[in-house]
């Protein structure tokens, strides 16, 4: 699949001139600075080694639309070599060494600037001048200039001065005849320095080898995306997408991924909870649809094939992709995921960071896609829900996701036309004892029940309104403690942290409902909340909507509190995925039990 060999210097520049060494589109540009390019002289000046350089063969199984490296004159060449390993390098030594004009980089401060470059010819003999020292950088006009340019310190400006001041340009290391002229403008009175330059320091140029790995024609692109990222020594990792786009430059002329998905992103990303869904994501929805659409026509063809063709968004399927099969499915998929959208707010999670797994869209919008007005009865959309449900309180969305992605595209759209119940719906089960670990927004059943509380027609415990979206937008939702911290912590010393801070202790109010709590007693705030809305029956039936037993804000009953709502919480989720928890009560008490609570404080 590739070869290694060492490939001189002047060769190399050579073809990156003629254009037959070019960049795939998807690499970065260039932006070394000046110091760096110094350094890399000085380095190729002692004949230190400098990395080596990785190429892909242009005439291959991979097309890529190409750009000539910065500087390069257009000629029309087509590329033999893409450099996908070494940019940086041979930018910065073509520019110093081949580019006729000035070589635009920058400064210390990412000021940019145009430099001239020389080689100090007395410094780089001298053994006690460090060798970067004697790499000299001039602006573009070759004077350099001090007390803020009233002065010049050094002019190189033409070629007499440039002999006098013993600086040889970078551009001339490699062919030209500068070096006689120098040696002839001197009259041989430097003879002894010339011939000690050309034996000292002209060869390591002259000379100087790089090691270029070659990967040939029929290495598999998704190799080269792992290469590439492996060995990319500017610590930027080359992306699917990228990839993706430079293929599909080459396929259709004209045809830029990264347009027009920077189009499609400003449209989905208008829906609060989809801007977090980027190309990589909207790629592999497309990838489902498109090996289904195979997988459907192979069984059709033969249905009962050995080895059916595979439903697949991973790496490999999605490198595959043809610009015409993604232009196929791209609006579908754009559709699906605005249909994956209004389906989350049915679900009472309104924003990109409260999505319980981000992951879970890619096979909703993919099933929207898939099933079309199939969801559109009731009981299809109840099964979706199921479906969704399971995933997030059994928690499998967290890893290993383009194999689930796949298995319930297939098997979800199964059931929801009338067929067997999806493995993941079958065996999905939350532990009751797990109420107790969710305490923070990163776990993905925690954003669950936060979302379930709404859905289960909460209503704002001062002004009375449903959690619905507007409420919620208007009104600063959040989810704040139900027996204050602060409390637990002065009042029953006895209750734990991580039992105070549990979900169980945690609801969706606004912020005014969260500043009237304060840290105060719940039998306090209940007072105050009772006397502000002035119904008790109205401030009861809304704590109930929140699985809140009234009775125990009244007396300060944390422990009946504590164990009734989460016995709720679990009856709720059991709801959501169509099934209750085996044995919960005894799961739960048990949880209890196992951090040395229960006894302590739960009856």
């Amino acid at each position: 699949m590739f070869k290694t060999n060492p490939v001189f210097l002047a060769e190399l520049l050579e073809n990156i001139d003629k254009g037959k060494i070019q960049l795939p589109d998807f690499q970065r540009g260039w932006v070394w600075d000046d110091y760096r390019i110094r350094s890399l002289l000085a380095s190729i000046s002692r004949g230190f080694p400098a990395g080596a350089v990785l190429t892909l063969a242009a005439q291959g199984n991979i097309g890529f639309k190409s750009r000539l490296i910065e500087g390069v004159p257009d000629q029309g060449a087509e590329p033999t070599e893409f450099l996908l390993d070494g940019q940086q390098r041979l930018t910065s030594l073509y520019q110093a060494m081949r580019h006729p004009g000035p070589v635009e980089t920058m400064d210390v401060r990412n000021k940019k600037i145009k430099r001239r470059y020389y080689v100090d010819i007395n410094a780089a003999l001298d053994p006690s001048v460090d060798r970067e020292d004697a790499m000299v950088s001039l602006p573009e006009d070759r004077i350099r200039r001090r007390n803020f340019g009233r002065d010049i310190d050094l002019d190189l400006s033409t070629p007499e001065r440039e002999y006098e001041n013993h600086m040889m340009p970078t551009e001339q290391l490699l062919e030209g005849d500068w070096l006689w002229e120098y040696h002839d403008f001197w009259k041989g009175d430097n003879r002894n320095r010339t011939t000690e330059f050309r034996k000292q320091v002209l060869p390591n140029f002259a000379e100087y080898r790089f090691p270029v790995i070659n990967l040939n024609g029929d290495t598999p692109s998704e190799a080269v995306c792992i290469v590439f990222e492996k060995v990319n020594t500017g610590g930027i990792s080359l992306s699917m997408f990228e990839l993706v786009t430079a293929t599909m430059a080459a396929q259709k002329a004209g045809f830029s991924l990264r347009d027009d998905w920077a189009e499609r992103r400003k449209r989905l990303h208008q829906y609060a909870v989809l801007q977090g869904i980027e190309g990589d994501q909207f790629l592999q929805a497309v990838s489902l649809l498109v090996t289904l659409a195979k997988h459907k026509q192979a069984l059709a063809e033969n249905p009962t094939p050995e080895r059916p063709v595979a439903v697949s968004c991973k790496r490999r399927d999605i490198l595959r992709l043809h610009v015409n099969e993604y232009l196929q499915w791209a609006d579908r998929i754009e559709a699906g995921f605005e249909k994956a959208a209004q389906f989350l707010r049915r679900q009472y999670v309104f924003r990109q960071r409260d999505i319980p797994y981000s992951t879970q869209l890619v096979p909703l919008a993919a099933l929207y896609v898939e099933l079309g007005r199939d969801l559109e009865p009731i009981p299809a959309f109840d099964r979706l829900e199921r479906w969704y449900w399971s995933g997030i309180f059994s928690e499998v969305y967290g890893s290993a996701v383009e194999t689930r992605y796949a298995q319930d595209l297939i098997e979800v759209a199964k059931w929801i036309r009338g067929g067997p119940e999806p493995q993941m719906v079958t065996e999905a089960y939350f532990a009751p004892e797990r109420l107790l670990s969710l305490r923070t927004r990163t776990s993905a059943a925690y954003k669950g029940l936060y979302a379930l509380q709404m859905k289960n027609q909460a209503a704002d415990w001062r002004t009375g309104k449903p959690l619905e979206y507007a409420t919620w937008e208007d009104c600063r939702i959040d989810i704040h403690h139900i027996f204050p911290r602060v409390w637990c912590q002065k009042a029953h010393p006895s209750i734990p942290n991580k039992i105070a801070d549990s979900i169980i202790n945690k609801t969706p109010v606004d912020a005014g409902t969260n500043r009237k709590i304060g840290g105060r007693a719940p039998s306090r705030y209940y007072a105050s909340l009772q006397e502000q809305m002035q119904s008790q029956d109205r401030l009861d039936r809304i704590l109930s909507s929140h699985w809140v037993d009234p009775s125990h804000l009244q007396a300060d009953d944390f422990r009946g509190f504590f164990m009734q709502r989460g016995m709720r919480m679990l009856a709720l989720i059991g709801q959501a995925m169509g099934k209750e928890a085996a044995n919960g009560a005894e799961a739960f008490r048990k949880a209890l039990n196992d951090i040395g609570y229960e006894d302590e404080y739960i009856d």
